[in-house]
């Protein structure tokens, strides 16, 4: 029986370093899915949402395991967006 092959569904690559630098061998597989938040969707439901359906996106073949997640900057119960440059990060 052969291990499963693992999927990252991202493109980041701070998580594709993540994994190398544990020695797990894995398949950049990328998706695009509709990232805007739902009306009054809590931060913690937001990002759990983004995570499933870039795996659902991802779809895995038999023997692949999928490796799915995101990252939100949240203050005060307040989600922030990614920057669209560097001056409106600061």
């Amino acid at each position: 029986m052969s291990l499963p092959i693992l999927i990252l569904a991202s493109a980041s690559p701070r998580r594709s370093e993540l994994l190398e630098g544990l020695g797990i061998e894995f398949e950049c597989r990328p998706v695009e899915i509709d990232e805007s938040a739902r009306g009054s969707e809590a931060p913690a439901e937001y990002v759990a949402r983004l995570a499933v359906e870039k795996a659902s996106a991802a779809s895995a073949a038999d023997g692949e395991l999928v490796l799915a997640a995101d990252t939100i900057v949240e203050l005060d119960g307040d989600l922030l967006g990614k920057p669209r440059d560097s001056c409106h990060a600061v």
